[in-house]
């Protein structure tokens, strides 16, 4: 049975082991609810827009394949151009009210209320990412491309949702999970090595045997994916 209380600090770990010992994603709660999704859709489509064009103005990309890289991200918190996705709350006034969207100030953990804007923003925007990418390209307003997009998506009546919604609080993240998290996706994207995170919980609840046998697959999988780069250059 793995030992509970187990210090980190006490495990000798190869050097290459390419693990971040990092409690990066609450447990998941309910399952997402479709009905949710539809109320805030509509929002969700026009901050879609507007984050889109900020990301694109500010980091200079102009052209086909980079705005198209940019739009396969959108609505990936995982990717530093869905990074606004984490950054919403979803309130409700009362128990007959529709679900709306607050900005926050700062990232949160990616729990239901953030998987349920992810799936909005989905539903939102990528049938139309080709559309998006051209009206991109001929600089239209944010304003054109809110109507094109979300017009009609704006214009549906939301189902009902009762009190069936869990409102779940927003848990901030910390900046520096974020950099790391950025850290890794830059490495992954350079050497095709991959590097796993894993929560404390999980971490603290591992024997000495279980760590050790951990690494040692860890160490293997990025050896592997070394030997694979340097027969490509062969």
């Amino acid at each position: 049975m793995a030992a509970r209380g187990l210090r980190l600090s006490s495990l000798r770990l190869p050097l290459q082991l390419p693990l971040l010992f990092l409690g990066l994603l609450p447990d998941r709660g309910d399952a997402i609810m479709k009905e949710a999704v539809e109320h805030v859709k509509c929002e969700i489509c026009e901050m879609a827009v507007e984050a889109a064009s900020s990301y694109a103005k500010e980091n200079a990309i102009n052209d086909e394949d980079g705005l198209n890289d940019m739009m396969e991200g959108l609505c990936s918190v995982k990717k530093k151009e869905g990074r606004w996705v984490s950054r919403l709350d979803i309130v409700r006034e009362d128990e007959d009210a529709q679900l709306t969207v607050q900005r926050m100030d700062t990232p949160g953990f990616c729990k239901n209320e953030c998987l349920t804007v992810q799936r909005a923003c989905q539903a939102s925007v990528d049938s139309k990412a080709d559309d998006f990418v051209s009206w991109l390209l001929k600089g239209k307003s944010v304003k054109e491309m809110k109507k094109k997009l979300c017009k009609k998506i704006c214009s549906k009546a939301v189902p009902k949702l009762g009190k069936k919604w869990k409102d779940e609080p927003f848990e901030e993240r910390d900046a520096k999970e974020m950099e790391t998290e950025d850290m890794i996706e830059k490495m992954r994207a350079e050497t095709g090595m991959g590097m796993k995170m894993y929560k404390r919980e999980d971490l603290l609840s591992m024997s000495e045997g279980d760590m050790e046998t951990m690494a040692a697959r860890e160490a293997f999988s990025s050896e592997r994916a070394a030997a694979r780069m340097a027969d490509q250059e062969l």
